[in-house]
């Protein structure tokens, strides 16, 4: 063979070396994990406490990470707790009454 020629061979050889250069990098970029990192709030800035504020607790905030994490809060979060920055879980909707034009 020439070194025109190619040779089925060849063909064979560079598609399964684009397919598995596919999967690689398909692999890779699943396996990817943010660049940043998150940055989260101390304490002292949030003035946590580890007992809740009457009704308000983490438990019941948004941004509580059971079992013991907050979304925005540095360290360990006691489900008991609250700060400043506590936002209570949006309530399920109550069904609504129909209203008619006659009552």
């Amino acid at each position: 063979m020439s070194e025109g020629t190619k040779g089925p061979s060849d063909d064979v050889s560079r598609r399964l070396v684009l397919r598995a250069t596919v999967v690689t990098l398909g692999a890779a970029a699943a396996n990817a994990k943010p660049a940043a990192a998150t940055v989260k709030i101390t304490k002292a800035a949030v003035a946590y406490q580890d007992h809740p504020q009457g009704d308000k607790r983490c438990a019941k905030c948004m941004h509580f990470q059971p079992p013991t994490s907050c979304k925005l809060v540095d360290g360990p979060i006691d489900p008991r707790g609250f700060c400043r920055i506590f936002t209570p879980l949006r309530q399920a909707s109550l069904p609504v009454r129909a209203v008619s034009a006659d009552t």
